[in-house]
């Protein structure tokens, strides 16, 4: 199960997920990876072992007419992978959910339809038909099975796309693209002309007489600045130096780009990487504005989210923004603007993104002109995507009769645990409502209470007092936590939402023990329990009227 502190936080226990049936999880790795929280890194690693095998197998049939010498050691390679696509097809075919039809299913048949000629070389005989070398053709029907791992392809071009947009634009290294393009340019023009000029002077066994020798002596004259040879004819001469201009033009720019490449590099360590302008995302949460919560929402985000979605963030000084964990912000962007324009949230790429969350910027402003400034962030997403799930963080109250003029969005006023109720509604549209019923106390509502174990329930596991209060008819009592804080820091040490503890000991082996108290949810605090007379009498106690 979970422990939290009294501040929320995890208190290092990672939860070990309940054990699936073998079959499903063969079948969770076997299944191509989605990218969403669910899916695991081995089911990534297999389908990039199983797209390497695809391309290596197909590679091979290249080879055998490239290469006839080597057919005994490219048919050993070619029953290697055979036997690993052997594999993968009855994994496949074990953990399918449904069994009988998956032999007819198009995937099935493409599979067995490439691994089919291999297969029948294993018989000496057939081998001397000339139809079956025709017919081993067919393994390049492997390549079909890219449009299975069609997600991840995708994804992984994003990804890279995303990655290298994002450096290209952080560091401006199109004008380093670009003065490469020019002396490529320079290269090939210069190698011509001088070749050709010194054959239309009649120069045979010069330095410049071999064409493709030319092209080293013109790429060493613009790299160094140095002359490699000299031309015959006068006019080449007047190339060459030319060209020698050129060169030192070049190496001074190309030591310049560099140098300002650098500077750059060194001035952003410790800064979230930058979302270029035309880069596109989609599946991401954006974050727009900055303020103390951002850090721990993204923590928080990153955790429940495994990190496998990317975050946007987007305000006027979004750029300048302090990276305080490198894993985190891993998959983190930043776009420097005002988000109330359109062409910012276009840039945001809000039509394609997943969550939106609006937070209230710490500034010397009153509270109530931060709030319209949020409001008016929120009304310009609301406009543009109608229907996106949108968490809004506020600074008053009073700005709340104007939030309810947007329903179907989130709304928290900030406080001690806005940052934790705001990672909620990111991750569960519409949580805040559920919040706002436990939290307000009204008499139509259920409420949590904690209360002390009742001596009976000692050396009972959490089950069995869980059952309990099912079966007790005199009151309605859900049992949702165990809180085994001591009497000197109380509610720094519980559970909630039992399911494995931080020792591994599932809610079925937790024992209870004297002195422990229990958290539960009931109509109005529970009279199962006795309470000394004290506990009433001190204020601990407090019985609602």
């Amino acid at each position: 199960m979970r422990q939290l502190n009294a501040s929320g936080y995890d208190m290092k226990s990672q939860p070990i997920p309940k054990k699936q049936p073998f079959r499903a999880r063969v079948r969770e790795v076997m299944d191509p990876f989605e990218g969403g929280p669910e899916s695991t890194w081995l089911s990534l690693i297999v389908d990039l072992f199983i797209l390497f095998c695809i391309v290596a197998s197909c590679a091979i049939i290249l080879l055998e007419f490239l290469y006839p010498d080597r057919a005994d050691l490219l048919l050993r390679c070619e029953y290697g992978f055979v036997s690993i696509f052997v594999v993968e097809y009855f994994l496949r075919w074990y953990s399918a959910p449904n069994r009988r039809m998956y032999p007819f299913e198009f995937y099935a048949l493409i599979d067995l339809a490439a691994i089919l000629p291999t297969l029948l070389t294993l018989n000496g005989q057939l081998m001397l038909l000339r139809m079956l070398r025709g017919f081993r053709l067919l393994r390049l029907l492997r390549l079909i099975e890219f449009f299975r791992y069609r997600f991840l392809i995708y994804r992984s071009i994003n990804l890279f796309c995303t990655w290298f947009g994002s450096f290209n634009y952080q560091y401006r290294l199109q004008q380093l693209r670009n003065l490469f393009l020019w002396v490529t340019l320079a290269w090939i023009l210069g190698a011509n002309l001088l070749y050709f000029t010194e054959l239309l002077n009649g120069i045979e066994d010069g330095p410049y007489s071999l064409y493709w020798q030319t092209y080293w002596h013109i790429i060493i004259v613009l790299i160094s600045g140095i002359e490699d040879k000299e031309p015959v004819s006068l006019l080449g001469r007047v190339e060459v130096t030319l060209l020698l201009i050129v060169g030192i033009i070049i190496v001074g720019m190309l030591t310049a780009e560099i140098v300002s490449i650098l500077v750059k590099r060194i001035q952003r360590i410790g800064m979230v990487a930058v979302k270029p302008p035309n880069a596109r995302l989609s599946n991401h949460i954006v974050i727009l504005g900055t303020n103390s919560h951002l850090d721990h929402i993204l923590h928080q985000l990153y955790a429940a989210l495994k990190g496998k979605y990317y975050f946007l963030i987007v305000s006027p000084d979004a750029e300048n923004h302090k990276i305080s964990d490198p894993l985190i912000y891993k998959r983190v962007l930043a776009r420097s603007g005002d988000p109330v324009q359109m062409k910012i949230l276009d840039e945001s790429d809000v039509d394609s993104a997943l969550r939106v969350a609006v937070l209230a910027a710490d500034e010397n402003l009153p509270p109530q002109s931060i709030d319209n400034k949020t409001l008016m962030i929120t009304l310009a997403v609301a406009c543009r995507r109608k229907g996106i799930p949108m968490v809004v963080e506020l600074k008053t109250r009073e700005s709340m009769s104007y939030a309810k003029q947007l329903p179907g969005i989130d709304f928290v006023v900030g406080g001690r645990y806005v940052e934790y109720l705001a990672c909620q509604a990111v991750l569960n549209p519409g949580v805040t409502e559920i919040y706002y019923e436990l939290m307000n106390f009204i008499r139509e509502d259920n409420e949590l209470y904690t209360i002390p174990l009742p001596s009976h329930l000692v050396g009972k596991s959490f089950q069995d007092a869980q059952l309990h209060f099912l079966d007790y008819d005199q009151e309605s009592i859900v049992l949702i936590g165990v809180d085994r804080s001591p009497p000197d820091a109380p509610h720094t040490r519980f559970w909630i939402n039992s399911g494995v503890t931080q020792k591994g000991l599932s809610n079925t082996n937790l024992i209870l023990n004297a002195g422990d108290n229990l958290i539960v949810m009931a109509y109005e605090r529970p009279f199962h329990p006795a309470f000394e007379k004290e506990e009433i009498w001190s204020g601990k106690i407090i019985y609602r009227i």
